[in-house]
Protein backbone atom coordinates (compact mmCIF):
# COMPACT_ATOMS: atom_id res chain seq x y z
CA UNK A 1 0.00 0.00 0.00
CA UNK A 2 1.13 3.53 -0.90
CA UNK A 3 0.45 6.63 0.77
CA UNK A 4 1.59 10.17 2.05
CA UNK A 5 -0.02 9.27 5.47
CA UNK A 6 1.05 7.35 8.57
CA UNK A 7 -0.44 3.83 8.95
CA UNK A 8 -0.07 1.16 11.45
CA UNK A 9 2.71 -1.69 9.87
CA UNK A 10 1.89 -5.30 9.63
CA UNK A 11 3.87 -6.36 12.62
CA UNK A 12 2.94 -3.13 14.82
CA UNK A 13 5.74 -1.47 16.10
CA UNK A 14 8.24 0.13 13.78
CA UNK A 15 11.76 -0.08 13.99
CA UNK A 16 13.64 3.03 12.19
CA UNK A 17 16.15 2.51 9.87
CA UNK A 18 19.34 4.21 11.27
CA UNK A 19 18.98 6.06 7.43
CA UNK A 20 18.69 9.94 7.44
CA UNK A 21 15.16 10.31 5.42
CA UNK A 22 14.50 6.84 4.81
CA UNK A 23 12.28 6.63 7.54
CA UNK A 24 10.28 9.38 6.19
CA UNK A 25 9.59 7.68 3.13
CA UNK A 26 8.75 4.38 4.78
CA UNK A 27 5.88 6.92 6.88
CA UNK A 28 8.42 6.08 10.63
CA UNK A 29 10.23 2.76 10.23
CA UNK A 30 10.15 -0.75 8.74
CA UNK A 31 7.55 -3.09 10.91
CA UNK A 32 8.77 -5.45 13.23
CA UNK A 33 9.24 -8.45 11.97
CA UNK A 34 8.71 -7.15 8.21
CA UNK A 35 10.70 -9.25 5.59
CA UNK A 36 12.54 -6.32 3.25
CA UNK A 37 14.26 -7.05 0.17
CA UNK A 38 16.74 -4.05 -0.23
CA UNK A 39 18.60 -4.69 -4.49
CA UNK A 40 20.65 -2.79 -6.34
CA UNK A 41 23.42 -2.45 -8.53
CA UNK A 42 27.03 -2.95 -7.27
CA UNK A 43 28.29 0.13 -5.33
CA UNK A 44 24.57 1.06 -4.43
CA UNK A 45 25.29 0.97 -0.81
CA UNK A 46 23.69 -2.17 0.15
CA UNK A 47 25.83 -3.40 2.52
CA UNK A 48 26.32 0.31 4.51
CA UNK A 49 22.51 0.69 4.44
CA UNK A 50 22.22 -2.33 6.30
CA UNK A 51 25.25 -1.74 8.00
CA UNK A 52 23.36 1.27 9.23
CA UNK A 53 19.90 -0.43 10.24
CA UNK A 54 21.82 -3.11 12.52
CA UNK A 55 23.75 0.04 14.23
CA UNK A 56 19.95 1.95 14.96
CA UNK A 57 19.01 -1.11 16.18
CA UNK A 58 22.13 -1.21 18.63
CA UNK A 59 21.53 1.68 19.62
CA UNK A 60 18.17 1.19 20.57
CA UNK A 61 19.38 -2.03 22.66
CA UNK A 62 18.33 -4.51 20.44
CA UNK A 63 20.59 -7.65 19.10
CA UNK A 64 21.65 -7.13 15.83
CA UNK A 65 23.44 -9.61 13.27
CA UNK A 66 24.67 -9.45 9.86
CA UNK A 67 24.81 -12.90 7.86
CA UNK A 68 27.11 -12.47 4.91
CA UNK A 69 27.79 -14.50 2.60
CA UNK A 70 29.17 -11.94 0.14
CA UNK A 71 31.45 -10.06 2.60
CA UNK A 72 34.00 -11.59 4.66
CA UNK A 73 34.93 -9.98 8.02
CA UNK A 74 37.85 -8.11 7.12
CA UNK A 75 35.74 -6.31 4.16
CA UNK A 76 33.03 -5.61 6.72
CA UNK A 77 35.51 -3.67 8.96
CA UNK A 78 36.79 -2.37 6.06
CA UNK A 79 33.18 -0.85 5.08
CA UNK A 80 32.38 -0.18 8.84
CA UNK A 81 35.85 1.97 9.12
CA UNK A 82 35.12 3.98 6.08
CA UNK A 83 31.90 5.34 7.48
CA UNK A 84 33.63 5.57 10.77
CA UNK A 85 31.08 3.07 12.06
CA UNK A 86 31.46 0.43 15.12
CA UNK A 87 30.69 -3.03 14.59
CA UNK A 88 31.20 -3.81 18.00
CA UNK A 89 27.80 -4.44 19.03
CA UNK A 90 26.75 -6.07 16.08
CA UNK A 91 27.59 -10.16 15.50
CA UNK A 92 28.72 -10.82 12.44
CA UNK A 93 28.29 -14.53 11.08
CA UNK A 94 30.37 -15.06 8.23
CA UNK A 95 28.94 -17.72 5.84
CA UNK A 96 31.25 -17.07 2.66
CA UNK A 97 34.97 -17.31 2.33
CA UNK A 98 35.74 -18.68 5.60
CA UNK A 99 32.61 -21.04 5.93
CA UNK A 100 33.94 -22.36 2.65
CA UNK A 101 37.46 -23.41 3.89
CA UNK A 102 36.57 -26.67 4.73
CA UNK A 103 37.82 -30.32 4.68
CA UNK A 104 34.66 -32.12 3.75
CA UNK A 105 33.71 -33.78 0.25
CA UNK A 106 30.39 -35.42 -0.80
CA UNK A 107 29.11 -37.87 -2.34
CA UNK A 108 25.87 -35.50 -4.01
CA UNK A 109 25.38 -32.28 -5.64
CA UNK A 110 28.15 -30.54 -4.36
CA UNK A 111 26.85 -27.57 -4.62
CA UNK A 112 23.59 -27.78 -3.31
CA UNK A 113 24.80 -29.56 -0.11
CA UNK A 114 27.01 -26.41 0.51
CA UNK A 115 23.91 -24.36 0.30
CA UNK A 116 21.92 -27.02 2.90
CA UNK A 117 24.61 -26.65 5.04
CA UNK A 118 24.78 -22.93 4.65
CA UNK A 119 21.15 -22.37 5.18
CA UNK A 120 21.25 -24.50 8.28
CA UNK A 121 24.65 -23.26 9.69
CA UNK A 122 22.56 -19.49 9.70
CA UNK A 123 19.14 -21.28 10.98
CA UNK A 124 21.12 -22.73 14.01
CA UNK A 125 23.09 -19.41 14.85
CA UNK A 126 19.95 -17.52 14.78
CA UNK A 127 18.52 -20.44 17.05
CA UNK A 128 21.55 -19.50 19.37
CA UNK A 129 22.00 -15.74 19.19
CA UNK A 130 17.66 -15.01 18.60
CA UNK A 131 18.53 -11.32 17.34
CA UNK A 132 15.85 -9.02 17.08
CA UNK A 133 17.48 -7.69 13.80
CA UNK A 134 19.28 -9.24 10.59
CA UNK A 135 20.75 -8.31 7.33
CA UNK A 136 21.85 -11.18 5.25
CA UNK A 137 23.86 -10.02 2.51
CA UNK A 138 23.34 -11.64 -0.43
CA UNK A 139 20.72 -13.68 -2.20
CA UNK A 140 22.95 -13.91 -5.61
CA UNK A 141 24.83 -16.24 -3.46
CA UNK A 142 22.17 -18.64 -2.91
CA UNK A 143 20.76 -18.34 -6.54
CA UNK A 144 24.67 -19.35 -7.39
CA UNK A 145 24.43 -22.01 -5.47
CA UNK A 146 20.74 -23.39 -6.15
CA UNK A 147 20.53 -26.61 -8.43
CA UNK A 148 17.87 -24.96 -9.89
CA UNK A 149 14.80 -22.36 -9.59
CA UNK A 150 12.53 -24.40 -8.23
CA UNK A 151 15.05 -25.60 -5.68
CA UNK A 152 16.43 -21.74 -5.19
CA UNK A 153 12.71 -20.88 -4.51
CA UNK A 154 11.94 -23.21 -2.38
CA UNK A 155 14.48 -22.23 0.21
CA UNK A 156 13.64 -19.21 0.32
CA UNK A 157 10.60 -20.13 0.91
CA UNK A 158 11.97 -21.48 3.69
CA UNK A 159 14.13 -18.84 5.13
CA UNK A 160 11.03 -16.32 5.50
CA UNK A 161 8.94 -19.63 7.24
CA UNK A 162 11.71 -19.18 9.84
CA UNK A 163 12.28 -15.85 9.94
CA UNK A 164 8.50 -14.71 9.94
CA UNK A 165 8.50 -17.26 12.85
CA UNK A 166 11.04 -15.90 14.74
CA UNK A 167 9.69 -12.38 14.47
CA UNK A 168 12.91 -11.16 13.07
CA UNK A 169 12.60 -7.81 11.08
CA UNK A 170 14.86 -8.53 8.44
CA UNK A 171 16.60 -6.92 5.59
CA UNK A 172 17.73 -8.97 2.55
CA UNK A 173 20.20 -7.74 0.24
CA UNK A 174 20.30 -8.56 -3.61
CA UNK A 175 21.58 -7.71 -6.92
CA UNK A 176 19.48 -5.95 -8.98
CA UNK A 177 18.38 -8.29 -11.90
CA UNK A 178 15.96 -7.89 -14.37
CA UNK A 179 14.44 -11.45 -15.58
CA UNK A 180 11.30 -12.70 -14.31
CA UNK A 181 12.84 -15.89 -12.44
CA UNK A 182 15.64 -13.89 -10.79
CA UNK A 183 12.75 -11.67 -9.33
CA UNK A 184 10.34 -13.80 -8.00
CA UNK A 185 11.65 -13.26 -4.73
CA UNK A 186 9.69 -9.60 -4.62
CA UNK A 187 6.65 -11.57 -4.56
CA UNK A 188 7.51 -13.57 -1.19
CA UNK A 189 9.01 -10.32 1.11
CA UNK A 190 7.27 -8.15 2.73
CA UNK A 191 8.55 -4.59 1.18
CA UNK A 192 10.76 -4.03 -1.94
CA UNK A 193 13.29 -1.45 -1.64
CA UNK A 194 15.62 -0.64 -4.62
CA UNK A 195 18.70 1.76 -5.02
CA UNK A 196 19.45 2.84 -8.78
CA UNK A 197 22.16 5.28 -10.27
CA UNK A 198 23.52 6.71 -12.90
CA UNK A 199 26.52 8.44 -14.00
CA UNK A 200 26.67 11.82 -15.92
CA UNK A 201 29.22 12.66 -18.27
CA UNK A 202 29.67 15.47 -16.24
CA UNK A 203 29.06 15.54 -12.19
CA UNK A 204 28.53 13.02 -9.62
CA UNK A 205 26.55 10.03 -9.70
CA UNK A 206 23.15 10.26 -9.63
CA UNK A 207 21.34 7.82 -7.19
CA UNK A 208 17.47 7.42 -6.62
CA UNK A 209 15.97 4.92 -3.93
CA UNK A 210 12.63 3.72 -4.13
CA UNK A 211 10.14 1.75 -2.06
CA UNK A 212 7.92 -0.40 -5.07
CA UNK A 213 6.28 -2.30 -2.20
CA UNK A 214 5.45 -2.92 1.72
CA UNK A 215 2.62 -4.97 2.68
CA UNK A 216 0.14 -3.28 4.69
CA UNK A 217 2.38 -1.02 5.48
CA UNK A 218 2.37 2.98 4.02
CA UNK A 219 5.00 4.54 1.93
CA UNK A 220 5.73 7.40 0.00
CA UNK A 221 5.52 6.57 -3.50
CA UNK A 222 7.92 7.40 -6.33
CA UNK A 223 12.05 7.86 -6.40
CA UNK A 224 13.83 9.78 -3.97
CA UNK A 225 17.34 10.93 -4.52
CA UNK A 226 20.28 9.78 -1.87
CA UNK A 227 24.28 10.02 -1.21
CA UNK A 228 26.76 8.21 -0.09
CA UNK A 229 28.49 9.80 2.46
CA UNK A 230 30.50 9.75 5.21
CA UNK A 231 28.66 8.03 8.19
CA UNK A 232 26.83 6.33 5.48
CA UNK A 233 23.63 6.32 3.17
CA UNK A 234 21.28 9.88 3.39
CA UNK A 235 18.46 10.21 1.42
CA UNK A 236 16.43 13.18 -0.01
CA UNK A 237 12.64 12.53 0.50
CA UNK A 238 10.62 13.48 -2.12
CA UNK A 239 8.74 16.88 -1.78
CA UNK A 240 4.51 16.50 -1.48
CA UNK A 241 2.89 19.97 -1.24
CA UNK A 242 -0.23 18.26 -0.56
CA UNK A 243 0.79 17.30 2.79
CA UNK A 244 0.16 20.66 3.44
CA UNK A 245 -3.37 22.34 3.54
CA UNK A 246 -3.68 25.19 1.04
CA UNK A 247 -3.27 29.10 2.55
CA UNK A 248 -4.01 32.01 2.16
CA UNK A 249 -1.45 35.12 0.78
CA UNK A 250 0.03 36.66 4.03
CA UNK A 251 0.90 40.40 4.55
CA UNK A 252 2.74 42.18 1.99
CA UNK A 253 6.55 42.94 1.70
CA UNK A 254 6.76 46.69 0.57
CA UNK A 255 10.16 47.78 -1.07
CA UNK A 256 10.21 51.03 0.14
CA UNK A 257 9.92 52.44 -3.09
CA UNK A 258 6.75 53.94 -4.13
CA UNK A 259 6.73 53.47 -7.55
CA UNK A 260 7.67 50.02 -7.63
CA UNK A 261 5.65 49.03 -4.71
CA UNK A 262 2.43 50.93 -6.99
CA UNK A 263 3.25 48.90 -9.92
CA UNK A 264 3.03 45.72 -7.36
CA UNK A 265 -0.05 46.77 -6.05
CA UNK A 266 1.13 47.40 -3.05
CA UNK A 267 4.39 44.78 -2.75
CA UNK A 268 4.42 41.03 -2.81
CA UNK A 269 2.65 39.07 -0.41
CA UNK A 270 4.14 35.92 2.08
CA UNK A 271 3.03 32.88 1.28
CA UNK A 272 2.67 33.42 -2.75
CA UNK A 273 5.56 33.31 -5.77
CA UNK A 274 7.26 35.11 -7.89
CA UNK A 275 9.38 35.32 -11.10
CA UNK A 276 11.65 37.21 -12.36
CA UNK A 277 12.59 37.07 -15.77
CA UNK A 278 14.93 38.54 -18.19
CA UNK A 279 17.87 38.53 -20.50
CA UNK A 280 21.03 38.82 -18.89
CA UNK A 281 22.55 41.96 -16.96
CA UNK A 282 18.95 43.20 -16.29
CA UNK A 283 19.61 43.07 -13.22
CA UNK A 284 17.38 40.04 -12.01
CA UNK A 285 19.63 39.19 -9.25
CA UNK A 286 19.73 42.99 -7.98
CA UNK A 287 16.01 42.93 -7.72
CA UNK A 288 15.92 39.84 -5.82
CA UNK A 289 18.14 41.16 -3.39
CA UNK A 290 15.83 44.11 -3.32
CA UNK A 291 13.63 42.06 -1.89
CA UNK A 292 15.54 39.83 0.15
CA UNK A 293 16.76 42.81 1.81
CA UNK A 294 13.28 44.63 2.14
CA UNK A 295 12.14 41.81 4.22
CA UNK A 296 15.68 41.67 6.48
CA UNK A 297 14.83 44.93 7.24
CA UNK A 298 11.57 44.38 8.73
CA UNK A 299 13.02 41.67 11.00
CA UNK A 300 11.96 39.10 8.34
CA UNK A 301 14.29 35.99 7.83
CA UNK A 302 15.05 35.54 3.83
CA UNK A 303 17.58 33.19 2.44
CA UNK A 304 19.51 33.43 -0.81
CA UNK A 305 20.01 30.10 -2.63
CA UNK A 306 22.97 31.01 -5.71
CA UNK A 307 23.88 28.46 -8.37
CA UNK A 308 26.10 31.42 -10.16
CA UNK A 309 27.11 34.03 -8.59
CA UNK A 310 29.90 33.04 -5.31
CA UNK A 311 28.80 34.74 -2.31
CA UNK A 312 31.92 37.13 -2.09
CA UNK A 313 31.01 38.36 -5.30
CA UNK A 314 27.18 38.82 -4.68
CA UNK A 315 27.61 40.54 -1.40
CA UNK A 316 30.07 43.36 -3.20
CA UNK A 317 27.68 43.79 -6.04
CA UNK A 318 24.92 44.42 -4.20
CA UNK A 319 27.06 47.11 -1.37
CA UNK A 320 28.03 48.92 -4.30
CA UNK A 321 24.51 49.67 -5.44
CA UNK A 322 23.27 50.60 -1.67
CA UNK A 323 21.57 47.21 -0.64
CA UNK A 324 23.56 47.04 2.81
CA UNK A 325 23.83 42.32 2.66
CA UNK A 326 25.77 42.35 5.80
CA UNK A 327 24.46 44.37 7.77
CA UNK A 328 21.62 42.29 7.35
CA UNK A 329 23.78 39.06 7.58
CA UNK A 330 25.48 40.19 10.62
CA UNK A 331 22.03 40.44 12.20
CA UNK A 332 21.00 36.97 11.15
CA UNK A 333 18.20 38.22 8.76
CA UNK A 334 19.70 37.49 6.05
CA UNK A 335 21.67 34.00 4.60
CA UNK A 336 23.75 32.98 1.82
CA UNK A 337 24.14 29.46 0.27
CA UNK A 338 25.82 28.58 -3.12
CA UNK A 339 25.85 25.61 -4.78
CA UNK A 340 27.83 23.91 -7.33
CA UNK A 341 24.77 23.12 -9.58
CA UNK A 342 26.33 20.09 -11.47
CA UNK A 343 26.98 18.44 -7.72
CA UNK A 344 23.78 18.82 -6.55
CA UNK A 345 20.64 16.71 -7.17
CA UNK A 346 16.98 18.31 -7.19
CA UNK A 347 16.11 16.14 -4.49
CA UNK A 348 18.85 17.54 -2.51
CA UNK A 349 18.85 20.72 -3.14
CA UNK A 350 14.85 20.88 -1.69
CA UNK A 351 15.97 19.07 1.38
CA UNK A 352 18.78 21.74 2.00
CA UNK A 353 16.23 24.35 1.24
CA UNK A 354 13.82 22.74 3.62
CA UNK A 355 16.20 22.09 6.42
CA UNK A 356 17.20 25.68 5.99
CA UNK A 357 14.18 27.00 6.41
CA UNK A 358 13.73 24.75 9.55
CA UNK A 359 16.70 25.55 11.03
CA UNK A 360 16.47 29.00 10.61
CA UNK A 361 12.63 30.12 10.58
CA UNK A 362 12.61 31.75 7.32
CA UNK A 363 10.36 33.93 5.44
CA UNK A 364 11.42 34.41 2.59
CA UNK A 365 13.21 32.04 0.14
CA UNK A 366 15.36 33.25 -3.40
CA UNK A 367 16.75 30.77 -5.72
CA UNK A 368 18.93 32.71 -8.02
CA UNK A 369 19.31 31.25 -10.57
CA UNK A 370 16.88 28.12 -11.70
CA UNK A 371 18.08 28.96 -14.98
CA UNK A 372 21.68 28.06 -14.21
CA UNK A 373 20.78 25.08 -12.15
CA UNK A 374 19.25 23.74 -15.15
CA UNK A 375 21.53 24.55 -17.77
CA UNK A 376 24.46 22.43 -15.81
CA UNK A 377 22.65 19.33 -15.76
CA UNK A 378 22.46 16.77 -17.82
CA UNK A 379 19.53 15.83 -19.95
CA UNK A 380 17.86 13.05 -18.44
CA UNK A 381 17.59 15.15 -14.94
CA UNK A 382 13.85 16.16 -15.09
CA UNK A 383 14.26 18.35 -12.41
CA UNK A 384 11.43 20.77 -13.06
CA UNK A 385 8.38 18.54 -11.00
CA UNK A 386 10.54 18.34 -8.03
CA UNK A 387 11.55 22.20 -8.02
CA UNK A 388 7.25 23.38 -8.60
CA UNK A 389 6.74 21.07 -5.87
CA UNK A 390 9.51 22.90 -3.48
CA UNK A 391 8.08 26.08 -4.50
CA UNK A 392 4.73 24.93 -3.93
CA UNK A 393 5.30 23.48 -0.80
CA UNK A 394 7.23 26.84 0.49
CA UNK A 395 4.40 28.98 -0.37
CA UNK A 396 1.80 26.56 1.52
CA UNK A 397 4.17 26.83 4.75
CA UNK A 398 3.63 30.79 4.14
CA UNK A 399 6.94 31.78 2.73
CA UNK A 400 7.21 33.96 -0.19
CA UNK A 401 9.10 32.47 -3.15
CA UNK A 402 11.30 34.20 -5.67
CA UNK A 403 12.79 32.53 -8.62
CA UNK A 404 15.15 34.21 -11.36
CA UNK A 405 15.23 32.81 -14.48
CA UNK A 406 17.38 34.16 -17.51
CA UNK A 407 16.16 34.01 -21.22
CA UNK A 408 18.20 34.16 -24.00
CA UNK A 409 18.72 36.86 -26.03
CA UNK A 410 21.78 40.00 -25.83
CA UNK A 411 20.77 43.45 -26.32
CA UNK A 412 18.18 44.25 -29.08
CA UNK A 413 17.21 40.72 -29.58
CA UNK A 414 14.47 39.24 -29.03
CA UNK A 415 14.50 37.32 -25.80
CA UNK A 416 13.50 33.60 -25.67
CA UNK A 417 13.57 31.11 -23.03
CA UNK A 418 13.55 27.24 -23.09
CA UNK A 419 11.63 26.71 -20.26
CA UNK A 420 8.30 28.68 -19.45
CA UNK A 421 7.65 28.77 -15.52
CA UNK A 422 4.85 31.40 -15.51
CA UNK A 423 2.27 29.13 -14.77
CA UNK A 424 4.15 28.11 -11.99
CA UNK A 425 4.49 31.88 -10.35
CA UNK A 426 1.25 33.81 -8.61
CA UNK A 427 3.43 36.77 -9.97
CA UNK A 428 5.78 37.42 -12.90
CA UNK A 429 8.11 40.40 -13.25
CA UNK A 430 9.34 41.07 -16.66
CA UNK A 431 13.02 42.85 -17.39
CA UNK A 432 14.12 44.07 -20.52
CA UNK A 433 17.07 46.09 -21.46
CA UNK A 434 17.29 48.12 -24.42
CA UNK A 435 19.66 51.34 -26.18
CA UNK A 436 19.36 55.24 -26.35
CA UNK A 437 21.94 57.08 -27.97
CA UNK A 438 25.40 55.55 -26.60
CA UNK A 439 23.10 54.43 -22.94
CA UNK A 440 21.94 51.22 -22.00
CA UNK A 441 18.09 51.41 -20.68
CA UNK A 442 16.92 48.45 -18.08
CA UNK A 443 12.92 48.64 -18.17
CA UNK A 444 10.77 46.63 -15.88
CA UNK A 445 6.68 45.65 -16.21
CA UNK A 446 4.81 43.52 -14.14
CA UNK A 447 3.27 40.42 -16.16
CA UNK A 448 1.41 39.16 -14.04
CA UNK A 449 0.08 39.39 -10.42
CA UNK A 450 -2.62 36.89 -9.07
CA UNK A 451 -3.18 38.28 -5.48
CA UNK A 452 -4.23 41.99 -6.12
CA UNK A 453 -4.34 44.56 -9.09
CA UNK A 454 -1.43 45.52 -10.63
CA UNK A 455 -0.27 48.56 -13.15
CA UNK A 456 0.18 47.91 -17.14
CA UNK A 457 2.73 50.17 -17.03
CA UNK A 458 6.62 49.51 -18.24
CA UNK A 459 8.78 51.81 -15.84
CA UNK A 460 12.49 51.52 -16.07
CA UNK A 461 15.07 50.12 -13.80
CA UNK A 462 17.40 52.37 -12.63
CA UNK A 463 20.64 50.00 -11.14
CA UNK A 464 23.65 52.75 -10.26
CA UNK A 465 25.84 53.68 -7.58
CA UNK A 466 24.42 53.47 -4.58
CA UNK A 467 20.74 53.29 -5.60
CA UNK A 468 18.06 50.39 -7.30
CA UNK A 469 15.18 52.73 -8.35
CA UNK A 470 12.14 52.21 -10.58
CA UNK A 471 10.88 55.46 -12.16
CA UNK A 472 8.49 56.75 -14.95
CA UNK A 473 9.85 56.51 -18.02
CA UNK A 474 10.77 60.16 -19.40
CA UNK A 475 8.48 61.35 -21.36
CA UNK A 476 10.43 60.86 -24.73
CA UNK A 477 11.57 57.36 -23.79
CA UNK A 478 7.31 56.82 -23.99
CA UNK A 479 5.49 54.66 -27.10
CA UNK A 480 3.69 57.15 -28.91
CA UNK A 481 -0.62 56.81 -28.26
Amino acid sequence: MSSDANRAGTGGHLQKTGIDGLDQVLAGGIPQGSIVLLQGESGAGKTTAGLQFLLEGVEAGQRSMIASVSQNVSELEVIADSHGMDLAGVKVLPLGMEYRQRSEQYTFDTKEAELSDLLNTLYTKLDEEVPDRLVFDSLLELRLLSHDEAAYRREILELKRFLVEKKITVIVIDHLVETTEDRQIEGIVHGVVTMTASTPSIGHTHRQIQVSKFRGHAFVEGFHDYRIRQGGVVVFPRVIPRTLPPQRVGEMLETGDPDFDTMLGGGLEYASTTLISGQSGTGKSTLATLFATSAAARGRKAAMFLFEERPEVYRERSEGVGLPVKDYEESGNLFFRHFDPSEITAGEFSQTVLNMVENKDLDMVVIDSLSGYLHALPPNFDVMPQIHALMQYLSRRGLLVIVTMAQHGLLGEEPKTDIDLSFLADSVILLRHGTENDEIIRSIAVMKKRNTMHEHRIKEFIIGPGRVQVEERPAHRRPAD
